[in-house]
């Protein structure tokens, strides 16, 4: 399938635009694909063969003779660069783990020049939130850790929000943690995606008091209310503060998600979220 740019497959093989470009009109060994504005997408097969051709010509021969070898003697393999995106991943997690956030920007802004936008944020960043919430709640990693590396995402993630353009035809979403919850990731990972699919999301991070977030929905023009609880102790004192706010906001549209919530869905009804992005998508379209 194809999915990478012409920069990025300069970065993967180490042959520049301008030559790639030059090898299609002339050899056409590769058909890379168009998006809708005209800009080419190549495939791991297109990045493989411009690896092949690469190794031939630092075997002696030239660019034509080598793409003649390729009609006959090329087999696909599995490409190291599908597993690209996932060593940064990877390798991101461990800066974060290790409180190194010189090397973590680092790590963020190569991914970020060597693929899409898209692919960084679902292919990257989703699983690494993920990976960090697993882990925290294996008891692997400490509050620390999490506080870390939440705060590091948060912060990149606040400067990317504002290149994910936004539909102003759809309802603003104000996200929270449940009262006296501290753990935003699983509530990061929501408004990431909320944000790439068009809603313009607030984001209010950790959980506080009923009372506080009630006066601030006053200043918030906003649709739907989403909160997010990790800890099952905190289930009473969510439920209480639903009713309170839907007492005082009675056309709000209030709903819960997290590890808590979906372990007593029941006492949510129509108000449980969902445990997957699709589940949030359809009961955001059914609201």
């Amino acid at each position: 399938m194809p999915k990478y740019s012409i920069k990025t497959v300069a970065t993967l093989t180490g042959v520049n635009p301008t030559t790639i470009r030059a090898w299609e009109r002339r050899y056409q060994f590769i058909v890379p694909n168009r998006t809708e504005s005209g800009h080419r997408l190549y495939s791991d097969q297109d990045v493989e063969k411009i690896k092949w051709v690469v190794d031939k010509q630092k075997e002696g021969l030239s660019v034509s003779q080598a793409i003649q070898q390729l009609q006959h003697n090329f087999e696909p393999k599995p490409s190291a660069t599908k597993l690209y995106d996932e060593e940064l991943k990877d390798r991101l997690l461990e800066a974060l783990l290790s409180f190194d956030e010189r090397l973590a920007h680092d790590l963020i802004n190569r991914a970020f020049n060597t693929f899409s936008f898209e692919k960084v944020t679902n292919d990257i960043i989703q699983p690494l939130l993920m990976d960090i919430g697993s882990k925290w709640e294996e008891g692997s990693i400490t509050i620390a850790h999490e506080h870390f590396a939440t705060a590091f995402l948060r912060a990149r993630l606040s400067t990317l929000s504002l290149q994910m353009p936004m539909n102003p035809f759809l309802p603003r979403i104000t996200c929270v943690c449940a009262p006296d919850e501290v753990h935003e990731i699983g509530l990061l990972f929501v408004t990431l995606y909320l944000r790439q699919h068009g809603y313009d999301v607030i984001f209010l991070g950790a959980g506080f008091p009923k009372e506080d977030l009630n006066r601030a929905l006053h200043d918030i023009n906003t649709t739907f209310l989403i909160f997010a609880c990790t800890q099952s102790e905190h289930i009473p004192n969510l439920l209480d503060a639903m009713d309170y706010i839907q007492a005082d906001h009675p056309d709000l549209k209030i709903g819960a998600g997290g590890i808590a919530v979906s372990l007593e869905k029941e006492r949510f009804q129509e108000a449980f979220l969902g445990d997957t992005p699709e589940e949030w998508t359809k009961w955001l379209s059914t609201i």
